[in-house]
């Protein structure tokens, strides 16, 4: 995640996140209040992983793990459509 600007950032976290609900649908398949608690652990995750060089291109860019927890979410969003978009 070398990445160098805040849209970047979100895109490859984003797409992280994708990966993780097509891999794990059990997980964000079930009762809305797990599925968001399991959205702020896969983005907590994220934060919580980063390399060094991760931290500080984040305290740069003014990225905090609010920006995770949402960008995360928003994929979701996604995801969720796309695969209903795709079963009619």
């Amino acid at each position: 995640m070398a990445k160098q600007s805040k849209d970047a950032v979100k895109t490859e976290i984003q797409e992280l996140a994708i990966g993780n609900y097509k891999s794990y649908p059990d997980d964000y398949e079930t009762a809305p209040a797990a599925v968001s608690e399991n959205i702020d652990s896969l983005a907590k995750g994220y934060w919580d992983s980063r390399e060094y060089k991760e931290v500080e291109r984040d305290e740069r860019l003014g990225i905090h793990l609010e920006d995770y927890q949402h960008w995360t979410k928003e994929a979701y969003d996604a995801f969720m459509a796309s695969n209903q978009s795709s079963m009619n």
